[in-house]
């Protein structure tokens, strides 16, 4: 065991210190930043123009190309919402057309100083405005025929008025005009203005940079060249950092999520610190379950005799009181006389002593526990009252092995008695227990050394 926790310990501090591997990381990525800044300044005046005049072509490009792209999947969206109703279809919607707003916004803000207005565009947005108001009206009226709440859909449409005349119209009606608007003549021509303006607007932006990139592709194909080799090398350095990062930390985590759900030891592997993690959860985990038995023994177990104890007894009992069983209570005979002449010790041994011939002597299935200071209890699942004399023999067997196998000279005699009650027994009192309880307490009164069955 001592051996195996040192291979432990030894195998969790071979992990890769992520500090060390973070360090030499970011010693590369800075590195390649001074080069890279060193190239750029060589350029800068040139490249500031390039990057000046390119964003503005991108961005305007990007615009009309998500404009178009996402309009017609905002219609897809809205059209499958108001024919299946499903909350996800506005979401989706609401969640595209606050990304072109996000990206109408960037365009705006990225257009190269003096750079004329694009007519095209503007008429592009014009169209898609009308579009976007139609297409959340019939959201809207669709959205009124639902069960579920407005909360359940996004808040443009929440915040969406219904005229009185849309809200006067009943679920049916909603959900017609709802469908006429997105197939209206007036909608379809707002789809194909926007279409032709986009495509306007590519061919127009897309001759003005073809002007423009004549006069710097030189500074260009310059700046290009210098750039690929330290993005290459950049590239290189992200995959070894995300590789490093999948096969030191995450897939370890990974593997040690169902484990934690499982409570199982976890998996010691990856980096160190994950290691080091895993290794303690493990001495946690494997001192706690420990721990947890121990109590769980001892909430249910009598400390002197490995017995169960009356708290278990009692959850025994009265779980099974109606099943089919048969009970014995056992009493030391002249128990008192061992404490009081020969001392508590030999009293506690007198104690295991029976302890151990009830457990060697009854079945594995039957619940043994000590209910008192030397009374013992015997719950015989499946036994019936005919069954009785197999029993009582035992009871004899015990005392005359109690007998044979004294302790040495002095030692007190050991004898038992029993009192036995079954639950197909004749004229039952008013529990199994005190049926087997009172014919005990009856045969003492004459004798010892004996055993007897309810009713007599």
């Amino acid at each position: 065991m001592e051996n195996q926790t040192v291979s432990t310990e030894q195998s969790w501090k071979k992990g890769v210190r992520l500090n060390r591997l973070n360090v030499c990381l970011i010693s590369i990525s800075f590195v390649l930043m001074l080069f890279m800044l060193f190239s750029m300044y060589e350029t800068n005046k040139s490249f500031n123009q390039i990057v000046s005049v390119t964003e503005s072509y991108l961005a305007s490009q990007q615009t009309a190309g998500m404009l178009s792209n996402i309009a017609n999947g905002m219609s897809e969206q809205c059209e499958d919402f108001i024919k299946t109703g499903e909350p996800d279809c506005a979401h989706v919607y609401a969640g595209q057309l606050s990304a072109i707003n996000a990206q109408i916004a960037s365009n705006e803000s990225n257009k190269a100083e003096g750079e004329n207005e694009d007519e095209f565009m503007a008429k592009a947005l014009a169209a898609f405005r009308a579009m976007n108001e139609t297409e959340i009206r019939a959201m809207r009226l669709m959205a009124d025929t639902l069960p579920m709440g407005m909360a359940a859909f996004p808040l443009i449409l929440q915040q969406t008025q219904l005229s009185p005349e849309d809200q006067a119209l009943t679920a049916e009606e909603k959900k017609a005009l709802a469908e006429k608007l997105i197939s209206s003549d007036e909608y379809r021509l707002n789809k194909e203005t926007l279409t032709a303006a986009v495509d306007d607007s590519h061919r127009v932006a897309s001759e003005q940079g073809k002007n423009r990139s004549r006069q710097t592709a030189a500074h260009v194909k310059k700046i290009m060249r210098r750039q690929k080799l330290l993005l290459l090398l950049f590239v290189v350095v992200a995959v070894v950092a995300l590789l490093l990062n999948r096969f030191l930390i995450i897939s370890p985590i990974q593997r040690s999520v169902d484990k934690l759900d499982q409570r199982k030891p976890l998996p010691v592997e990856g980096s160190y610190e994950v290691r080091h993690l895993a290794n303690v959860y493990n001495e946690v985990l494997q001192d706690n379950a420990a721990k947890t038995e121990a109590l769980s023994y001892a909430a249910t177990h009598d400390a002197l005799t490995g017995l169960y104890n009356r708290a278990d007894f009692d959850k025994t009992y009265n779980s099974c009181c109606h099943d089919k069983i048969g009970l014995m209570i056992v009493d030391v005979d002249h128990f008192k006389q061992f404490n009081d002449e020969y001392g508590h010790e030999v009293g506690d041994r007198v104690l295991k002593i029976v302890a151990d011939k009830l457990t060697a002597h009854f079945r594995a299935e039957d619940h043994i526990s000590r209910i008192g200071g030397d009374e013992f209890c015997v719950i015989m699942p499946g036994v019936r009252q005919e069954q009785a004399e197999p029993i009582v023999e035992k009871i004899r067997q015990i005392n005359r092995e109690l007998q044979e196998n004294r302790d040495g000279d002095g030692f007190p005699p050991i004898t038992l008695s029993a009192g036995l009650a079954f639950w197909d027994r004749p004229d039952p009192g008013k529990s199994l227990f005190r049926d087997a309880d009172s014919m005990l307490i009856g045969l003492k009164k004459t004798r010892t050394d004996c055993c007897g069955v309810y009713p007599g």
